[in-house]
């Protein structure tokens, strides 16, 4: 566990600033933590003593986004970076379970750390005062838990979507949440009832694509949180004992995660978490493919002539679920023959010319591509011509 964190230079000039205006600064947030677990740390947070309104006139000379400054919140951009910088700020009431109705400013880093969500979370740094840790958070990092700030049952019912974030965190840093806080996700699950489907699918599709998804997912069917995110599907121990062995790419995590949901039911699962156009047609794909058997080059053709460039995603969820060998994932990435009537040696107007009936055209490109399915050499102008008359004389 790092000792002393070293800062970017920008970080440093906003810190010196602030400082040079009479404020207090720190370093706060999940950039700390990452930096603490010797994580490179990406996105920086600052926590100041500051007003917002004097924020932006120590700032005059940096471009500024009021991000959200009635809750003291305010972006800078410096080096090219955006930087959020926030007052030490106490949060009130929770009436809608996801912003406070008001905040109150501070000059204790201490009070902002305490409404924080995790101990993790709620440590402060400065490079010559050290570490803030008033709730045991970088023991928390050592020892691999995750645990809320003081009450509970509080923080969840401050915010639910803090559940979410709680198993989040828990797959992506392969730490244990701990009992009590446990028992808080149970006491106050019923909140995510209320929380936006875009937010919840946000932390969920995180959550799968992480190294402890597995663990995380068996927390979240346990403690009754499951339901909240995929309505009454619940995958198979079959699929929650495989899930981690999969690549941690979206499109195949979740077609893995819902391979024993008919495509269309998995796809109403995917709208309702508002997910996009291109990510149900991915979803979609891949659970179509999950059960099927690839033994052989012609069945790899198949799939890709069916799932289109999902077909290296699918064919890999169908090798983890039992139902196709290892090589047909090589079988299907080092394809190089024809897939889709787009890749077929002559088309739809070439057949015209032929003499085969305008309505018949359509029809005769798909007989053609099930034949270079099975047999690739047959791609060609001349073999396909004969092919599509042959097949025309016949019906």
């Amino acid at each position: 566990m790092a000792d002393r964190i070293v800062l970017p230079t920008h970080i440093l000039n906003l810190m010196t600033l602030l400082e040079e205006a009479g404020e207090e600064v720190y370093l706060v947030g999940g950039s700390l933590r990452d930096a603490l677990l010797g994580i490179p740390p990406h996105d920086f947070d600052l926590a100041t003593s500051a007003l917002p309104e004097h924020t932006v006139r120590i700032f005059a000379d940096y471009r500024v986004i009021e991000t959200g400054l009635k809750h003291g919140t305010l972006t800078v951009i410096a080096e090219g970076e955006p930087v959020e910088i926030t007052t030490f700020r106490i949060d009130g009431s929770y009436h809608d379970g996801r912003h406070p109705d008001g905040v109150t400013f501070t000059d204790k880093i201490t009070e902002d750390l305490s409404r924080r969500d995790f101990t993790v979370n709620a440590m402060a740094y400065h490079p010559r005062k050290g570490l803030c840790d008033p709730f045991g958070g970088r023991e928390d990092l050592e020892r691999g838990i995750l645990r809320a700030v003081r009450e509970p049952s509080l923080r969840f019912s401050e915010d639910a979507l803090r559940i979410m974030r709680a198993f989040r965190f828990s797959a992506q840093l392969g730490f244990s949440i701990e009992p009590a806080t446990l028992l808080g996700i149970a006491e106050t699950r019923e909140g995510l009832a209320r929380i936006a489907a875009e937010r919840i699918a946000s932390e969920f599709l995180r959550l799968l694509c992480s190294p402890g998804v597995e663990q995380a997912l068996r927390g979240m069917i346990e403690y009754g949180v499951l339901p909240y995110v995929t309505g009454d599907y619940r995958p198979s121990d079959a699929i929650l004992s495989v899930i981690g062995k999969s690549r941690p790419e979206e499109a195949e995590r979740l077609g893995l995660f819902f391979a024993e949901a008919e495509p269309e039911e998995a796809a109403k699962f995917a709208h309702a978490l508002r997910l996009s156009n291109k990510q149900i047609a991915a979803l979609r794909a891949v659970c179509r493919s999950a059960g099927l058997s690839v033994h052989t080059e012609a069945d790899a053709r198949r799939l890709i002539a069916d799932c289109g460039v999902y077909a290296p995603f699918g064919v890999r969820v169908s090798v983890l679920l039992g139902h196709s060998p290892v090589e047909a994932i090589g079988w299907v990435e080092d394809n190089r023959a024809p897939c889709t009537l787009a890749d077929l040696a002559l088309g739809g107007r070439e057949l015209i010319s032929a003499g085969i009936e305008p309505r018949r055209v359509g029809r005769t490109l798909e007989y053609l591509l099930k034949e270079v399915l099975k047999e690739p050499e047959q791609n060609e102008r001349e073999a396909l011509l004969s092919l599509a008359l042959a097949y025309n004389n016949r019906t």
